[in-house]
């Protein structure tokens, strides 16, 4: 036999457990009259008062700070009409349970002491939420959070070697999400499965099953089942702030949480997390539940204050620490990418860098075959040879580097100029006209003519030879390497003409495809 609740399935062992918690007999009986239609407040406190502990528990409850304030409540008649059908329903479940349960020692390494603080931490925690929220089920939301570790119990009673070996590797408490590792379920998933079984409220038991799983909870189609499980899993987060060591980021969370979600400030959750203590004390003292020596939670939302501040400036440190990290690292990348695309004698875009702008030219071009005039330059150091052969090559040097600096001085922003290899150099001029790329040219010629470069106080005569090509249009993806082989023969002509010169391609077609 396997016990199923949502789509988990629990061990059939544990649904074959002879020692399965129950509910009591008076709980029986309350919840059947909560669900008689005709049922009266005197057939709740009939019923009531044959349990005299539970009824004495739900007098003092009456007048306890959670509930009362007012005149005091001496009867069962008058504390039922004060807190009406439904609370005295839901409170009479979690007292009736409550006390049939064990209180203090160990099963194991189960801590029942630890348990039955974290669970009216909860408790409290879950209902206080649901006030301050104007929650309307603020009274289950106590018997939730009450319950909602109850599956740790059952587990350690019913499955105790799987439970401990559980714990022996996660601690002694562990996450729900431990506990889906360790057994293949939660705890949360057997708590829910067993309230189904004694019928409660389908909002009850779907609210203590889905509270641990974020994904689910966000799914519930039933805004109450949502509202009152996103409650649990805040109060939750109360619970680590109170119970656990590590705090900071359980405070920063629920802050977080309550003021995107709720809009409560953080003056108004400390309230509520201090006013904790009191609601705390009185149920332990109802349920003869002794509380663990500690600190107030005054002190305790302080401890909790300190660790979320030293782990924000952790996190600012490391966060500053990481940022600078990027910055380095994007700077590297450029370093790379510019010594990539940057020639390193003259600091103009290189071959690669000219390649690829002339095809992202050419390529928007030859797609939409609008007529957007293109220029291309092609340029040569005349007798560059002789500069090494006769200087050295530090002079060679010199002069492509001058010769660059002009070419940067005089393109035009949206133009490249851009060293091609060896002594030759590239120009290009998107959307020109052949007139404007004989302009340029010419100037370009006569700017390097009069570069003044000397070397032992000898000046150097300095001259290019320069091929250009000059088409309305492109209509051929291979018309960048048809330019360059046009204007590389343009170059040659301007050489064999006697250098120091330009020579043209101003074609009023597209270059044909080599």
């Amino acid at each position: 036999m396997s016990v199923h609740v949502f789509d988990k399935e629990l061990p059939a062992a544990l649904a074959r457990a002879q020692n399965l918690p129950s509910l009591p007999a008076v709980a029986l009986e309350v919840l059947r009259i909560s669900q008689d239609e005709d049922a009266s407040l005197d057939d709740m406190a009939s019923c009531l008062s044959r349990d005299p502990a539970l009824a004495a528990k739900l007098l003092k409850l009456a007048n306890s700070s959670l509930f009362g304030g007012g005149k005091a409540v001496t009867t069962l008649q008058r504390a039922t009409m004060l807190l009406g059908m439904k609370t005295v329903n839901l409170m009479a479940l979690s007292f009736s349970l409550a006390g049939s349960l064990q209180k203090n020692g160990r099963l194991g390494s189960f801590d029942f002491g630890e348990y039955w603080h974290r669970s009216l931490v909860n408790a409290i925690a879950a209902r206080s939420l649901a006030r301050l929220v104007k929650c309307p089920q603020s009274d289950e939301a106590f018997l939730c959070g009450l319950f909602g570790h109850f599956g740790k119990l059952v587990l350690a009673r019913c499955l105790p070697d799987e439970f401990e070996a559980m714990l022996a590797e996660a601690g002694r408490w562990p996450s729900p999400e431990q506990e889906e590792r360790g057994l293949g379920f939660r705890s949360t998933d057997v708590c829910a499965t067993l309230l189904k079984s004694w019928h409660l409220p389908e909002l009850l038991y779907v609210t203590v099953g889905s509270w641990s799983r974020p994904t689910e909870l966000a799914q519930l189609a039933d805004p109450a089942q949502r509202q009152l499980a996103q409650l649990l899993a805040l109060a939750h987060l109360a619970e680590v702030i109170l119970c656990e060591a590590d705090k900071g980021d359980a405070l920063a969370r629920l802050q977080q949480a309550m003021s995107e979600q709720y809009g409560v400030s953080v003056n108004e959750l400390d309230s509520l997390l201090m006013g904790l203590e009191v609601g705390i004390k009185e149920t332990a003292e109802l349920l003869a539940i002794k509380l663990p020596d500690g600190t107030s939670h005054e002190d305790v939302l302080e401890q909790a204050r300190q660790q979320m501040m030293s782990v924000g400036l952790d996190t600012f440190v490391d966060l500053a620490a990481a940022q600078r990290r990027n910055q380095e690292l994007e700077s590297e990348k450029k370093v790379l990418e510019s010594r990539a695309s940057i020639d390193g004698l003259t600091g103009l875009p290189n071959r690669a860098a000219f390649d690829a702008f002339l095809e992202g030219e050419v390529r928007p071009r030859v797609a939409d075959s609008a007529p957007h005039g293109v220029g291309l330059i092609m340029l040569d150091v005349d007798h560059f040879k002789r500069f090494n052969d006769t200087y050295g090559h530090q002079v060679g040097d010199e002069v492509l580097r001058r010769v660059g600096a002009l070419l940067q001085r005089m393109t035009r922003k949206g133009d490249l100029s851009a060293r091609y290899g060896g002594e030759e150099f590239v120009v290009v001029l998107p959307r020109t006209t052949p007139a404007a790329l004989a302009i340029v040219a010419n100037r370009l010629r006569k700017a390097v003519e009069d570069e003044s470069l000397e070397v032992n106080g000898q000046r150097l005569s300095v001259t290019v030879s320069l091929g250009a090509v000059s088409v309305p249009r492109l209509e051929s993806a291979a018309a960048a390497a048809a330019l360059l082989k046009l204007a590389d023969q343009c170059l040659y002509q301007a050489k064999r003409k006697g250098r120091n010169r330009c020579e043209f391609a101003l074609r009023p077609e597209p270059p044909a495809r080599s």
